[in-house]
């Protein structure tokens, strides 16, 4: 996918006039149900979905979803295809887990070593 596809995506899960990412866009981009998100973003869920006025949490969970999504874009040719690897591939390295599943269980990090390890390898340069 090249910068410009993916600036393009990125700015459509804006919220507009706003610096943060909509939560109710990414729902609808993910398909999931907005207590799915509430959960992930805070396992307790008392965190509260609205357009304008996201909680810290949730934009620092939205903000990890973008993370992955900017890692993952160098092995993908369209915005659907991946988010559709993120939501249905299953990760032999995580026990055949899919990224969706590793960034709810909040293991944002691991899944980023991997994907910059593929992305080092598909280069040709060594690990670091």
């Amino acid at each position: 996918m090249t910068e410009s596809e993916f600036e393009t995506f990125m700015t459509s899960l804006r919220d507009p006039g706003t610096p943060h990412i909509s939560p109710k866009r990414v729902i609808n981009v993910l398909g999931i149900r907005a207590k799915d998100l509430t959960a992930i973003s805070n396992p307790n869920g008392n965190v509260i979905i609205r357009d304008n006025q996201s909680t810290a949490k949730m934009q620092r969970c939205l903000r990890n979803l973008a993370r992955i999504f900017s890692a993952a874009r160098a092995n993908h040719e369209s915005p659907e295809q991946m988010v559709y690897w993120f939501m249905n591939y299953p990760l032999p390295q995580f026990y055949y887990r899919t990224a969706f599943e590793m960034y709810a269980a909040a293991r944002t990090e691991e899944l980023l070593s991997l994907l910059t390890a593929n992305l080092h390898e598909a280069r040709g340069a060594p690990r670091a």
